[in-house]
C-alpha cells in the first residue's frame, strides 16, 4: 500500500536525535514513513502492527527498529481503546547521515553496521536484550546533548550484539512510495481496519479503490504483498490473541465470533497456519 510521507526534521540544515515519551489514549491507522531511522517501545498498549508487509500483533513489551523509508503503522485495538488505560510509548528517530562519515568505518561501530544490514526489512526484539534496550531508551529520552548521541551508539550498539531480533518485512517487500495511489489504498485500509469483524464484501471493498474486482485484488497484492483475505485474517488473527489473552474471555468459539470468523473451524485452521499453535495452546503458553 502506498504510504504518507512524513517530515519529522524542524532544521533541514541540522541533524537531531528525536526521542520522546508519547501518552496517548490511542493509536489510530496512520501508514506513513519517514528517511528517519526509528525505534519505537511499547511499555503499555496492545493492537496490531504493519511494518511492510508484515501484518502482526503488538503488547507491551513490543521493541522494534525500523530503517528509512520503511513504510508502517502501530493500531490499538478496540477493546483497549475502551478501557481506562493509556498507549505508552517512548520513540526514538534518527536521521542516517547522523551515522554518515567516518563512523561507521571504525572498526568498534561493527556491530551498529550488522544492525543497519538488518534494519531495511524492520527487526523486533525480544528477550533479555529487548528489557536492557528499553532500560537504556528510557535514559536517552530523558538525555540531551552530547550524551545523547553517547547513549544512541551504545543502544545501537547493543541491539547489534543481540541473537534476539526478528526481521519484519519479507525479503521480497519493496515499498512502493507512490503518491499517486496513496488517498486509493488509504481509504482501503481505513474501513477494513474500522469494520474487520464484519463480513468483507470484495465489492465493496474494490468499489472504494474505484476498481473492478479483478484489478483491485491485483492492486491490493502489488502494494502491501497480500491478497485480501490474507490481510483480513491477519487483524481477525491479532484481535483473536488479545482476546485471548484477556483472563475475562473464556469461550474459543465466542473469540472466533468476536473476531470476524463465521466458523470455529475455520478460526482454528487460520490460528495454526499463522501462529503454529492452536488457540486453546496459545492461550495457556501466553497468559500469565
Amino acid at each position: 500500500m502506498s504510504a504518507d510521507y512524513q517530515y519529522l526534521s524542524t532544521d533541514p540544515g541540522h541533524l537531531t536525535i528525536n526521542a520522546y515519551w508519547l501518552d496517548v489514549p490511542e493509536f489510530g491507522f496512520h501508514w506513513h514513513y519517514h528517511p528517519e531511522l526509528e525505534i519505537t517501545y511499547i511499555k503499555n498498549g496492545r493492537g496490531n502492527r504493519i511494518v511492510g508487509d508484515n501484518v502482526n500483533t503488538f503488547e507491551q513489551g513490543d521493541f522494534v527498529f525500523l530503517g528509512s523509508n520503511l513504510p508502517h503503522t502501530w493500531i490499538s485495538d478496540d477493546d483497549f481503546n475502551q478501557s481506562d488505560e493509556h498507549m505508552e510509548v517512548a520513540v526514538l528517530q534518527f536521521h542516517p547521515d547522523l551515522l554518515s562519515g567516518g563512523v561507521l568505518k571504525l572498526g568498534e561501530t561493527e556491530n551498529i553496521r550488522h544492525l543497519l544490514s538488518l534494519a531495511g526489512r524492520g527487526v523486533q526484539f525480544k528477550g533479555e536484550h529487548a528489557g536492557q534496550a528499553a532500560t537504556m531508551l528510557g535514559n536517552l529520552v530523558e538525555s540531551s546533548g552530547i550524551e545523547r548521541f553517547n547513549l544512541l551508539l551504545t543502544l545501537l550498539d547493543h541491539l547489534g550484539q543481540s541473537n534476539d531480533g526478528t526481521q519484519l518485512a519479507s525479503v521480497a517487500y519493496i515499498p512502493p512510495l507512490d503518491d499517486s495511489t496513496e488517498e486509493r489504498i488509504l481509504n482501503v485500509c481505513r474501513y477494513l481496519h474500522e469494520t474487520f469483524t464484519n463480513p468483507i464484501k470484495l465489492e465493496t471493498v474494490a468499489k472504494l479503490a474505484n476498481m473492478n474486482p479483478a484489478a483491485f485484488c491485483r492492486f491490493f497484492r502489488k502494494s502491501t504483498g497480500q491478497s485480501l483475505s490474507e490481510y483480513v485474517n491477519d487483524l481477525r488473527i491479532g484481535k483473536a490473541c488479545n482476546l485471548l489473552l484477556d483472563k475475562n474471555q473464556t469461550s474459543i468459539s465466542g473469540i472466533a465470533y468476536q473476531s470476524g470468523f463465521n466458523s470455529q473451524t475455520l478460526f482454528n485452521r487460520i490460528f495454526l497456519r499463522k501462529k503454529g499453535m492452536t488457540p486453546s495452546t496459545f492461550r495457556k503458553v501466553t497468559r500469565r
